[in-house]
Parts: structure tokens; sequence; C-alpha cells
């Protein structure tokens, strides 16, 4: 080695050192670190498998559920009666409502689809700016979505303002039209509930399907 070189690595020495130093001070800090987090790994370790044994009973449990709902659906299916008019559909839906359609929005939805879905604040700005559809549930939704569908609404100026408030009519039930709404309505309010396979069409094509099932065991 040089002498110039050696009196650069002289002078070099102590900045070398420090970094030196300061990297095994990082090292260190890395190791703890390391430490803490294999103490928390090992800590947490327990809990996972806790966790996964719980998940999977849950799961088990919910897929035994799921076995006996549609379990009772069939036999439901079998000992019902076909749902081929709008009092047994009505009848059927108003049976089941508390428990699974409380607020009525499932039929509201039904109806908004069967409708169209018209924008029903905007049909009715006057109601929709006193917030009369802000805590509607979907019974009261219905009341304005039918009016407004068979147009059974009077509307009437209020005074010192531009707008008009509706006053909902009594709808004509005995019409063909409303009929064949409320029938298809409760229709596919019970369909999007699950209990398509109460329906007629469901029916049908389940007993086709066990006709051709038998044919085929005969024809083995």
């Amino acid at each position: 080695m040089k002498i110039k070189d050696l009196i650069a690595a002289v002078r070099d020495y102590p900045a070398l050192r420090q970094a030196l130093e300061e990297s095994n001070t990082e090292l260190d800090l890395s190791r703890m670190e390391c430490a803490q987090l294999q103490s928390k790994i090992n800590e947490l370790e327990p809990l996972v498998d806790e966790y996964y044994q719980e998940s999977c009973g849950k799961e088990y449990a919910a897929n035994q559920e799921r076995q006996k709902v549609e379990t009772l659906k069939k036999a439901l299916a079998s000992f019902c009666p076909a749902l081929d008019s709008t009092e047994q559909l009505r009848r059927f839906y108003d049976t089941i409502a508390p428990d699974f359609d409380d607020g009525g929005f499932r039929l509201y939805d039904a109806a908004l689809a069967i409708s169209g879905y018209p924008n029903l604040p905007g049909e009715f700005p006057y109601e929709d700016n006193r917030g009369v559809f802000d805590e509607a549930d979907g019974h009261q939704l219905l009341k304005y979505l039918t009016a407004l569908h068979f147009h059974a609404v009077r509307w009437e100026v209020v005074p010192g303002t531009p707008y008009e408030k509706a006053v909902l009519l009594d709808v004509d039930t005995a019409t063909p039209e409303y009929r064949a709404f409320e029938k298809q309505l409760y229709t596919q309010a019970l369909r999007d509930l699950g209990f398509q396979g109460l329906l007629p069409q469901e029916q049908e094509r389940r007993i086709g399907k066990q006709k051709e099932k038998r044919k085929e065991g005969a024809e083995r």
C-alpha cells in the first residue's frame, strides 16, 4: 500500500468506525424488533387456531341450517297447494311478511320493477321536500307508487308556493289491469324472498323433472 493510500485510510478510519457502530446499532434494533414480532406471532398462533376452529364450526352449522331450510322448503312445496291465485299469493305473503319482509320493502322493490323503476321523489316533489319519503316504510311507499302507476292522484296547488301536493285517490282494484298488477306483484315478491318453489311454474317444472326421472328409471 502506498503511503498516500495509507494516510487516506487513516483519515477515513473514524468515519468508517462510526458508520460501523451505527450499522451495529441498527442491526441490534432490528434484532430486537424481530424478537418482539416473533413473540407476538407466538402469542397469536393459538388464537388463530382457535378462530379457525370456531369459523369451521360456524360454517358447518350454517351449512346444516341451509340444508334444513331447503328440506323444509321442499316439504312445504309438497304439502302446500300451488299459489295460483292472487288471494293465495297475498295470504301467503302476509303470513311470512313479519319474519321475511317486515318493512314491506321487498314488496315495494317488486312494484318498482313492475312499474319500470320510476323516480318516486321526483314525481312527488312537494312530499319529497317535506321529508315524507325519508322515514316511510315499504308499504307507505307502495301506496304512492300504486297511485302513480294507476293515475289515481289529484294535484292541489299549495297556497303561497309553486308546488302542488298530491292527494292519493282510491285505486279501482276490480279492473283487470290492477288484478294483473297485484298478482305479478306478489309473485315477484315471493320469488325475490326465495319462495319460488311454491309458485305454479316452479312446481310444474319440478313435477316434470320427477316424471322424467321415473321414466328414466323404468327404462333402465
